[in-house]
């Protein structure tokens, strides 16, 4: 019980006191400037290149393309 008073006593004073004034805007504002505004470097998406759907292989046969030696 005496642990839920010391508790529940910070969080009673604290919703009683006042709150902080806002910062002011004018940094905000100037964010949101489009004159601003860096461009951008292409992403990823650029050297998007599509590959078509195929039916999965023998997994033993892609362990052995994909190991030391090319698979021999």
């Amino acid at each position: 019980m005496k642990y839920r008073i010391a508790a529940l006593v910070p969080l009673a004073l604290a919703g009683c006191t006042q709150p902080l004034a806002l910062p002011d805007g004018g940094a905000l504002v100037r964010a949101a400037d489009p004159k601003l505004v860096a461009p951008v470097p292409p992403g990823p998406a650029v050297a998007y290149t599509a590959h078509t759907i195929a039916e999965p292989l023998d997994w033993r046969q892609l362990n052995d393309a994909q190991a030391p030696g090319g698979g021999t």
